[in-house]
């Protein structure tokens, strides 16, 4: 579930943050515009290297980190306190934003199967 998140997550991340830089406008109902975009395609590019090329220990940092804040960013959202274009008017950005962040949070702290003997 790790490399599934920081492939699938990273690349997610990558393009919202490329969408917002490329058109705002488009953007902006999905919270990706801005300082957003940026953390957006730094954050996903970032991910998505882990998960192709990083070991697992790298991955669950990227996991737990990027997870933890896009957490934090929805939750802040959610209770009416403006991150950036995340708003509680912006409910798509602060789905997406917990979304991601419960998944990040998830993969990140859950334990790797052992494998059978």
């Amino acid at each position: 579930m790790l490399q599934t998140f920081s492939k699938y997550a990273g690349v997610i991340q990558a393009i919202l943050g490329a969408v917002g830089t490329a058109s705002p406008d488009m953007a902006s109902t999905l919270g990706a515009v801005g300082g957003n975009s940026i953390f957006n395609l730094i954050s996903g590019a970032v991910l998505g290297y882990l998960g192709f090329k990083g070991n697992e220990s790298q991955q669950k940092a990227g996991a737990l980190g990027v997870g933890g804040l896009n957490a934090l960013v929805g939750l802040l959202g959610a209770v009416g306190v403006n991150v950036g274009t995340i708003t509680p008017d912006n409910a798509i950005g602060v789905i997406i934003n917990l979304a991601v962040g419960a998944w990040g949070l998830i993969a990140g702290f859950m334990k790797k199967k052992a494998a059978a003997a």
